[in-house]
């Protein structure tokens, strides 16, 4: 009956351990949140691919190929957004930029989202030089222009 008493009395402190940790991490968490600034804030996810192989080989061509999601974890509305890809390719001494979302609302709290996608074709290069790519977000909030680029 002792040794029951015992297990008894250790689990109710480490379930109280575990709970002061779970009430103290939730009030961290608050407090960062907290802290968070209003207002819209642009997150993206992408990812690109540079081919030289296979079928591109035969003509004679490579891609250069990117697949994106953008959205809104702030707490307004992110009017009027566009997201342009830019394509730096030094190899051809040629900057190209694709327009791959135009006009579109994005809500506050992560809501919503658009997904993207775009290739750039060039002339194959031997050796193999890579294609850089900027990803450059603009849209209205509180009636000014913002961008964010990468």
């Amino acid at each position: 009956m002792g040794h029951k008493i015992k297990i008894l009395v250790i689990c109710l402190l480490i379930a109280g351990v575990i709970i002061a940790g779970i009430v103290l991490g939730a009030h961290s968490l608050y407090n960062l949140v907290e802290q968070k600034e209003s207002g819209v804030n642009i997150a993206y996810d992408v990812v690109s691919s540079q081919g030289q192989g296979g079928i591109e080989n035969l003509s004679g061509m490579e891609s250069v190929k990117v697949h994106g999601t953008v959205w809104n974890i702030g707490d307004k509305a992110a009017k009027n957004v566009t997201v342009t890809i830019i394509f730096t390719d030094p190899a051809h001494d040629k900057v190209v930029r694709k327009t791959v979302v135009e006009g579109v609302d994005l809500l506050p709290d992560g809501v919503q989202y658009e997904k993207f996608n775009t290739v750039y074709f060039r002339e194959l290069t031997i050796p193999k030089t890579l294609v850089n790519e900027t990803i450059q977000v603009n849209w209205i909030e509180d009636g000014q222009l913002k961008t964010l680029s990468s």
